[in-house]
């Protein structure tokens, strides 16, 4: 089950980047996508039972910027670099950041996965209003 597509990849690398990376070696993205499904799959399935129903957003979020960052390292070395102001490539690191840590939140059970609305259904309480009061201390009706 793949988390991602390459058309993810695309949200954080451009186009040309990846038919760059595609020409020096050929089904590098597909396989670090691959590779980063396997990894977040056996993550998360020991608290999230597989078969899902489908890839929740967030799921696909985190496999597209660690699959997008991977892919780039695999190429060029500029990526784990933080050197200069002017580097091209610190939204990205900024990006992996986030989703490693949104990723380890999901497997510590930090923050949770929506896989079903049904499910999500049970951790709220019914709505009910019930008013209740006592009766009047003065009755002013009869003046």
């Amino acid at each position: 089950m793949f988390l991602c597509t390459t058309d993810n990849l695309k949200d954080y690398l451009l186009a040309a980047f990846l038919d760059a990376c595609e020409q020096q070696n050929p089904g590098l993205a597909e396989r670090t996508i691959a590779a980063v499904s396997g990894e977040i799959l056996d993550m998360l399935s020991r608290r999230y039972p597989l078969p899902w129903p489908m890839v929740p957003a967030l799921v696909r979020y985190i496999a597209a910027v660690m699959a997008a960052y991977r892919t780039a390292e695999a190429v060029t070395t500029l990526v784990s670099s933080e050197a200069s102001t002017d580097n091209e490539w610190i939204p990205l690191q900024k990006e992996w950041k986030r989703a490693t840590e949104m990723l380890e939140k999901l497997a510590t059970g930090k923050l949770k996965l929506s896989l079903d609305a049904a499910e999500d259904a049970d951790d709220y309480e019914d709505p009910s209003v019930a008013v209740v009061t006592g009766k009047p201390i003065f009755d002013f009706r009869g003046f």
